[in-house]
């Protein structure tokens, strides 16, 4: 497929990594890896720098055209991609004024093997480059890479592509029975949620019979994955000075309050229903003289399904009333309280960052038996809360089995700390497993096809 945003620069094929045996990290793939991690890639929305991402994919579509693979596409969405509900306001507020330049800036690579296939014979692998900041470079100690992406998410689509390399070389005749896709994309972290690339790419119709997020997951393939909103409470009001602290909108006092009655409003109904409730950031001032009258209290509500989002929703909107009621109760005669509770509904708003996020929730017993087989098991990540948001949302669709599996953990490999490691003991498992999953994917769509995948009906989500 043509380039929307440049070319591929990649020539010369070198031989596939292995086959016959577990797939192992020759020193040139070692290379590879650290390589792609030195890049900073941290994402925009944390402070990096948005340009890391291009660099980043024309190193990672060199490195597949020498194992084999070829590029299939490299893209990135119009700006009118951004106009369609569920965007986070940051993304929004990234592309303000150059929207063009900075989604021209964030490229998604799509590489492969195999003549090209319907869906239902297609085997569709994803991995985002962004990283959180901030960077760590890498280093490799023993058999163990440190560094940031070693384990979310370079380390995992490495090992991935490793793992379909070696399975075309096992097996040449893949090439015409099956089509296998790698995505490396952008925008999965910072709370961009995969805006504009796993969902544009999705919506350009890279997806599969089946669809692997190569998450750190333990080498568990989980099924669902929450979505997650993010409600903002501001106060805009008068500042004033010590000399006169009745005077101001006290937004510490506000906020603080807030902060309270949204935890012994929406905890309990998080835990009733599954979902998760963070109170973040609140943010006034740090000066011991002076009253703050603005401010902004943010929260994270991660959930597994619509129904409780909307529970959830209704409470943070029920939460602001609710609070001026507490705040006339508590403080009927406070000189400390009394102008902004005469000018609470003026000062204080509530905005949604982000909003209308789907949940992933999905089922197919032929496709679990498949990974299962290969040592990739089904697990339920929503009965021990282990199951985590990530941009897998945006790939559920008909005739498709989603799941997030990848090599370590988040927490065990140290993902978002300046320990991230992984092991690539671990790598290689995965990347034999990968292997393992496209050869046996490639036998299954060689048996005679009793129905039509791509119009059955989806197995109901639990």
């Amino acid at each position: 497929m043509a380039s929307a945003c440049g070319a591929d620069t990649a020539t010369g094929p070198e031989a596939p990594a292995g086959s016959n045996g577990p797939v192992r990290f020759r020193a040139e793939d070692v290379r590879w890896l650290l390589d792609l991690m030195a890049e900073n890639t941290v994402s925009p929305f944390e402070g990096g720098d948005p340009s890391g991402i291009a660099r980043a994919q024309e190193l990672f579509a060199a490195g597949a055209v020498r194992r084999g693979l070829a590029l299939k596409q490299r893209t990135c969405p119009p700006a009118d991609f951004l106009s369609q509900p569920g965007v986070p306001e940051q993304v929004h507020q990234a592309v303000q004024g150059d929207p063009e330049g900075f989604l021209g800036a964030q490229p998604s690579v799509v590489v492969g093997m195999g003549d090209p296939q319907p869906a239902d014979r297609r085997l569709v692998f994803n991995f985002h480059m962004d990283t959180v900041g901030p960077h760590v470079p890498p280093r490799l100690d023993g058999r163990t890479v440190h560094g940031r992406g070693a384990v979310d998410d370079k380390g995992p689509g490495v090992a991935a592509l490793l793992g379909i390399a070696a399975a075309f070389a096992e097996d040449p005749g893949l090439a015409h029975e099956i089509e296998v896709q790698i995505a490396s994309v952008p925008g999965e972290e910072g709370g961009a949620m995969g805006v504009y690339g796993t969902r544009w790419l999705v919506e350009s119709g890279v997806v599969g019979r089946l669809m692997v997020f190569a998450e750190p997951t333990g080498g568990r393939s989980l099924d669902a994955c929450s979505a997650a909103m993010t409600p903002q409470v501001s106060v805009t009001g008068d500042d004033s000075t010590d000399d006169h602290p009745y005077d101001g909108h006290n937004a510490t006092l506000a906020l603080s309050l807030l902060a309270c009655s949204l935890t012994d409003r929406l905890a309990p109904i998080a835990e009733r229903l599954g979902a998760k409730v963070c109170v973040a950031g609140l943010h006034t001032g740090m000066s011991h003289n002076r009253v703050y009258g603005s401010g902004r209290l943010r929260l994270n509500i991660a959930y597994y399904d619509t129904a409780a989002a909307a529970e959830l929703a209704r409470a943070v909107e029920e939460s602001l009333p609710a609070a001026r009621a507490e705040l006339l109760e508590r403080y009927p005669d406070n000189p400390v309280a009394r102008r902004l509770a005469e000018d609470w509904t003026k000062v204080v708003r509530l905005d949604w960052l982000k909003r209308s996020l789907p949940p992933l929730a999905n089922r197919d017993p032929e496709m679990e038996a498949l990974l299962a087989s290969c040592g990739l098991p089904r697990h339920d990540g929503v009965a021990d809360g282990s199951a985590f948001t990530c941009d897998a949302i945006w790939a559920a669709g008909p005739g498709r089995y989603v799941v997030t599996c990848g090599p370590g953990t988040l927490d065990g490999n140290g993902a978002h700390t300046p320990t991230e490691h992984v092991r690539l003991d671990d790598l290689e498992t995965y990347a034999t497993r990968c292997r393992d999953l496209v050869l046996r994917f490639g036998a299954k769509a060689r048996l005679p096809r009793t129905d039509d995948h791509c119009s059955r009906k989806e197995t109901p989500a639990r």
